[in-house]
């Protein structure tokens, strides 16, 4: 796949979701490498538009994601002790998820109530995850950032499945502090660990593919924490 395929128009069928759904001018389309093993796939597209994605699948799959409200999740499988594949998930308000990309993502029973996960879609192995995936995590942290920093301000809880946020405390599955009691945040092997004085951790640590919009929370940690 080369750079100008990226610039292919979007179906009419794909056109006229994104447009019911508001999402603006269309940006770049991604499909996967064209195969025989996985056939069912090779007129899949991931659209990218201003607004959001549609993503394209067999049988007539079609969904759209406004930036506005999708929750996205990103598993990094590992060869050798370095990331290879980025697989993602898209997660609509109502629960339902498609996963795309490379790699595997399979969703347990807890991890699914946590994310409030109805339904699971296998989407297509888009090319170039590097790309479209960075670019769907910045826009979903530029839209959603100023939404939460405005409901933490009106005394709201914001929930990130793994963890959940409010102005004044940090809460895990089983833990939680109060930020004035965070003072580092770093990452170990995929999870990340919230320490406070002489280097206690105070949350319980969570695997980063398990947070919804992981660079948002981020953000969001690195500006409430002590």
């Amino acid at each position: 796949m080369e750079e100008r395929d990226t610039y292919e128009q979007p179906t009419g069928e794909a056109a006229a979701l994104a447009a019911q759904r508001g999402l603006g001018q269309w940006h770049r389309t991604f499909r996967m490498r064209q195969s025989r093993l996985f056939g069912k796939h090779n007129a899949s597209r991931l659209y990218l538009y201003d607004g959001g994605a549609v993503v394209t699948g067999p049988e007539g799959f079609r969904s759209a994601y406004s930036w506005d409200t999708v929750r996205v999740l990103r598993y990094l499988s590992v060869r050798n002790g370095v990331p290879w594949d980025a697989r993602y998930t898209l997660l609509d308000p109502q629960g339902a998820a498609v996963n795309i990309g490379p790699g595997t993502r399979v969703f347990l029973g807890d991890e699914k109530r946590a994310l409030g996960i109805t339904s699971v879609v296998q989407g297509a192995l888009f090319l170039w995850p590097d790309v479209w995936g960075e670019h769907i995590l910045q826009a979903v942290t530029r839209t959603q950032l100023p939404k939460v920093f405005a409901a933490l301000e009106r005394g709201e809880t914001v929930d990130f499945g793994a963890y959940k946020v409010d102005r004044h405390v940090l809460a895990g599955r089983k833990h939680s502090a109060p930020w004035s009691e965070i003072t580092e945040i770093s990452s170990h092997s995929g999870s990340l660990i919230f320490n406070g004085s002489l280097k206690r951790t105070t949350v319980d640590s969570a695997d980063l593919q398990s947070i919804a919009n992981p660079d948002l929370f981020l953000r969001l940690c690195r500006h409430l924490k002590g």
